[in-house]
């Protein structure tokens, strides 16, 4: 008798998990597949319905394009998606210090976990108010994970900054500087 509920209780707990990443996996691949639309329509001249996005990051040598909702948008949500740092510059401005967020490891919105692949003089791209702002790597470090980061940038210059985790007391940072904006 007592073998027979242990064998139920270890089929449901397997079950239910099961069920978890499956529901997990598939929210993954309805995001993605979202993303995807949203960023192709993000490039095309003609809109005729509204783009949740305001900007695209695309970093070609991890294979990633994703698009990025205003600060200020309930879907700005680190747990969801990339972000804006609140604290971010949009990169139109003058001296701007865009600052982008995003988690590492191997959940669904990992979307960060291979920036550790990225190299100094490698090439970020931000799309944003119809220009495209190609960034150069000019910096990569790890700081202790203490729930803030200071930023040091010259600010006689156009930056871009992407900060995740690395392991569970650190972060990576990569910095880049802008090389070039042009319409698209």
């Amino acid at each position: 008798m007592v073998k027979k509920s242990i064998t139920c209780i270890s089929l449901l707990f397997i079950g239910c998990g099961i069920s978890y990443f499956g529901i997990d996996y598939g929210s993954y691949i309805v995001d993605k597949k979202q993303n995807e639309i949203f960023v192709g329509k993000y490039f095309v001249k003609e809109k005729k319905e509204e783009n949740p996005f305001v900007a695209i990051l695309e970093i070609p040598k991890i294979k990633l394009k994703r698009g990025l909702y205003a600060i200020d948008n309930p879907l700005s949500n680190i747990d969801k998606n990339i972000i804006f740092l609140d604290k971010s510059d949009m990169p139109d401005v003058k001296n701007s210090r865009v600052i982008i967020v995003g988690h590492s490891g191997t959940p669904h919105n990992a979307y960060f976990n291979k920036l550790f692949k990225l190299k100094h003089k490698d090439k970020i791209y931000l799309y944003y108010e119809e220009k495209k702002y190609t960034y150069q790597i000019t910096d990569i470090y790890e700081v202790i994970k203490c729930g803030h980061i200071a930023f040091e940038s010259n600010r006689n210059q156009k930056t871009l900054t992407l900060v995740t985790c690395k392991g569970t007391n650190k972060q990576l940072v990569v910095v880049s500087t802008l090389i070039k904006e042009e319409q698209t």
